[in-house]
């Protein structure tokens, strides 16, 4: 029965969705490659368009590259230049010179494609990823990371960053072992509340929650999701969470941040037995 209420209590935590991670895509800075964080072609919907109906009809889409192709970039004289564009044919193959040019004739500058639709700022990384996702996927975060300012395809800035993580605990990669865990983690004076008499587990929400630099958790807001009527038990969670120490701690491009603690749902047994 235990393992039963278990697993329906990890059902009610926040859930990740799997999928296949899409491929990267990659920009030279001074001859050193950098991993691109988002595609840039696809800020533009009509020239992504015109560059998929330009490539061959045997192209292969994978899973791992709904798009259809893979662009390649480097940044010369300030100016983000589009390098090649390679598509998957059991290996990958670049995309003719010629069909280039012609799907973006309206940003050639010399003998050069310059990303003169993109005004935003990108983030590239390098080195082992500190947190999220997989090497060469997006949505990780590397331990180098640089935020280019783009301006119709002029590099107007660049900030560069060293993130790195200060571990403590995160509900994050949340187990059963950590689960049976919380009672002595964030205890409880339970002692005082005889009507959780018969009570198996309680369910937290946490949003909010702010950690700073120094592992403390300063800001949460905690509501009781069951049992019903038991409210009052979440301003004594929320002086447990605030007094339990070191929460982890991402320091990304300049900030702390409490990705994983911020917003989560999880269990809370009374029975710590089997």
């Amino acid at each position: 029965m235990k393992k039963l209420l278990f697993l329906f209590a990890l059902m009610l935590m926040s859930i990740t969705t799997y999928a296949t991670p899409q491929e990267v895509e990659y920009i030279y800075i001074d001859g050193v490659k950098w991993i691109l964080e988002q595609k840039l072609i696809t800020a533009d919907t009509s020239l992504h368009n015109s560059l998929r109906a330009s490539l061959p009809e045997d192209h292969i889409i994978r899973s791992s590259n709904w798009e259809g192709y893979k662009a390649y970039w480097s940044i010369q004289q300030e100016r983000l230049c589009l390098d090649s564009v390679r598509y998957y044919k059991g290996t990958e193959v670049c995309l003719p010179s010629d069909i280039l040019l012609r799907v973006f004739s309206k940003h050639i500058d010399g003998n050069r494609i310059v990303a003169t639709w993109l005004n935003e700022d990108i983030r590239v990384g390098s080195g082992k990823v500190i947190h999220g996702g997989s090497y060469e996927a997006y949505g990780s975060t590397y331990e180098n990371e640089k935020i280019i300012s783009i301006d119709h395809g002029k590099v107007t800035g660049i900030q560069t960053y060293h993130n790195y993580i200060v571990e403590g605990f995160s509900f994050e990669g949340f187990n059963r072992e950590d689960v049976m865990n919380l009672r002595e983690m964030f205890p409880l004076p339970l002692e005082q509340y005889p009507k959780l008499e018969g009570v198996d587990k309680i369910i937290f929400n946490i949003t909010q929650a702010r950690i700073n630099s120094t592992g403390h958790m300063v800001e949460c807001e905690v509501k009781v999701v069951q049992p019903e009527g038991a409210e009052y038990l979440a301003k004594e969670m929320e002086k447990a969470l605030k007094a339990y120490h070191p929460w982890r701690v991402l320091f990304i491009n300049g900030e702390c941040s409490d990705k994983g603690i911020a917003r989560w749902t999880f269990p809370y047994f009374l029975d710590n037995k089997e």
